[in-house]
C-alpha cells in the first residue's frame, strides 16, 4: 500500500477526508437551519437580542475594569510598601555614623525596574483583556 511522508496510508488519507467532509457537511446544515430561524425573525426579536447580547457585553466588560482596577490598586499597595520599607531603611542607614548611598542608589534603581515590570504585566493584562 502507498504510504505518504508522514507515514499515514493512502487509505487513512481518504477516510480523513470522508470524515472532514460529513463533519463539514453538519456544520453547513447547522448553519443553514439558524440562518432560516434568523431569517424569521421578527424586527422586534432581533432588536431584544441585540439588547441582550449589548447587556451582556457591557456586563462583561465593566466587570473586566473591576478586575483590573483591584489588580492595579495590589500593585501599586505592593510597591508603596517597598518604597515605605526603602524610606524606614533609608533612615537607619542615613545617620551620621551608616552612610551608605552605593547600597541606597542600588535599591532605588531595583525599585525602579520592579516598577518598570509592573507596569508592563498591567499592560499586557489590559491587552489581553481587550482581545
Amino acid at each position: 500500500m502507498a504510504r505518504s511522508k508522514t507515514g499515514s496510508t493512502l487509505s487513512e488519507v481518504r477516510e480523513s477526508i470522508k470524515r472532514i467532509r460529513g463533519e463539514g457537511e453538519r456544520f453547513l446544515g447547522q448553519l443553514r437551519r439558524e440562518t432560516q430561524t434568523f431569517a424569521r425573525k421578527t424586527r422586534a426579536e432581533v432588536a431584544t437580542d441585540v439588547r441582550k447580547v449589548r447587556n451582556e457585553l457591557k456586563a462583561r466588560g465593566e466587570q473586566t475594569l473591576r478586575d483590573l482596577e483591584k489588580r492595579g490598586r495590589r500593585m501599586v499597595d505592593g510597591f508603596e510598601k517597598q518604597v515605605g520599607r526603602l524610606a524606614d531603611g533609608a533612615g537607619n542607614r542615613l545617620s551620621p555614623s551608616h552612610l551608605e548611598l552605593p547600597d541606597l542608589t542600588m535599591r532605588i534603581h531595583q525599585l525602579e525596574r520592579r516598577v518598570e515590570q509592573l507596569e508592563r504585566e498591567l499592560r499586557d493584562a489590559l491587552e489581553q483583556q481587550s482581545t
